[in-house]
C-alpha cells in the first residue's frame, strides 16, 4: 500500500464517487511510484459493495481513457490472467484539488483547542450529588470511572481486513495451495507480528522470480509462507518512471516493428498515437489492430 499516493487521490477530483472509489482501492495495492497494481476485479466488486464486476471494468477503462490510470501488462493469476496497472502520479497531481488551498485548518474533534484540561467527566458535574468522582484519565485510584469515547485508546489501530489481504496474496501468489492451510499460516505470520505489507511485496516478488518457471518448480504459498520466504524477495525502492518515456520506448518497437510489438494493447498504442509519437497506419503495420 502505498500511504502517499492514497493521501494524494484523495484530496483530488477524479469525477464520480465511485471512480473515486475504485482509485483510493488500486492505490491500496500500488508501490509508491504507483506501479505494480493488479487485483481482482470480482473481488473489488464485492469489497467495494458494487453490484457487479462489469461496474469496476467499466469505471477502470474510463481512468484509463482519461490518462489517470494506464495498463501495463498483464499477470498470471489462478484464473489465467489479470491486467496490472499503474497510477499515473503526474496527471493525478494536477487534477483540481477537493478543498480550496486557503480553508480554515479544522479544530480538534472535540472543537477543544486549548480549552483547559477538566478534572470531571464531561457528565458529572452540574448537579451531581457529591462526592463528584474525579474522571482524569491518568487518576491512579479510579477504577470505577465511566469510560467515553475521548478516554478511547487513540492509538488503536482499526481492525485488519483479514479477508481482503488473503484476497490480495492469492491473487498475487503464483501456485496457490491448501487454502485452509495457507490461511492458518498467514494468521501465523501475522500474529508474530509480520508487516502484511512485506508478505504481499514478497509474494509479489516471488511471482515475477517463478515467471515461466514449471508449476512442479514452485513453492506451494503455505509452505512459503511457513518458510518465511518473504524475507528473501524484501524488493528495493523502485525509481519513478516518467511516462512520457514509456510511451516513447512503446513508440520506438513500433516504429521498428519489433515481434513483441504486436502485443502491446490498443489503447497503449492509442496513448502512443494521441501523443503524436506514431500514427495509425506505423500501429496497423507493427501488427495492432487499432
Amino acid at each position: 500500500m502505498s500511504i502517499e499516493i492514497h493521501a494524494l487521490i484523495k484530496r483530488r477530483v477524479v469525477g464520480s464517487p465511485t471512480k473515486k472509489a475504485i482509485l483510493l482501492y488500486m492505490a491500496d495495492a500500488a508501490s509508491d511510484d504507483g506501479s505494480g497494481i493488479w487485483v481482482s476485479k470480482g473481488n473489488m466488486a464485492l469489497d467495494l459493495e458494487m453490484k457487479s464486476k462489469r461496474t469496476v471494468q467499466t469505471n477502470i477503462a474510463d481512468l484509463v481513457e482519461a490518462g489517470i490510470v494506464s495498463e501495463v501488462g498483464q499477470r498470471k493469476c489462478k484464473n489465467g490472467f489479470t491486467v496490472e496497472y499503474r497510477i499515473n502520479l503526474n496527471t493525478v497531481s494536477g487534477l483540481p484539488q477537493t478543498r480550496a488551498a486557503n480553508a480554515p485548518v479544522p479544530q480538534h474533534i472535540a472543537g477543544a483547542l486549548n480549552a483547559r484540561v477538566q478534572e470531571l467527566h464531561p457528565t458529572g458535574a452540574g448537579n451531581a450529588p457529591p462526592p463528584v468522582q474525579e474522571m482524569h484519565p491518568n487518576h491512579p485510584l479510579n477504577h470505577n470511572r465511566t469510560l467515553c469515547p475521548a478516554d478511547a485508546d487513540h492509538t488503536q489501530q482499526l481492525d485488519f481486513d483479514f479477508s481482503g489481504f488473503f484476497d490480495q496474496f492469492a491473487d498475487a501468489f503464483p501456485r496457490m495451495g491448501d487454502a485452509e492451510k495457507t490461511e492458518d499460516a498467514l494468521r501465523k505470520a501475522l500474529g508474530e507480528g509480520v508487516d502484511p505489507a512485506a508478505i504481499l511485496a514478497g509474494a509479489k516478488a516471488y511471482a515475477v522470480e517463478q515467471q515461466g518457471n514449471q508449476p512442479r518448480y514452485i513453492k506451494y504459498s503455505e509452505n512459503w509462507i511457513e518458510e518465511k520466504r518473504w524475507r528473501q524477495h524484501v524488493t528495493k525502492p523502485v525509481a519513478f518512471v516518467d511516462p512520457q518515456k514509456v510511451l516513447e520506448e512503446r513508440a520506438k518497437d513500433i516504429q521498428a516493428r519489433k515481434p513483441w510489438a504486436r502485443t502491446i494493447k490498443v489503447s497503449q498504442a492509442g496513448e502512443c498515437i494521441t501523443a503524436g509519437l506514431v500514427s495509425v497506419a506505423q500501429c496497423r503495420a507493427a501488427g495492432i489492430n487499432v
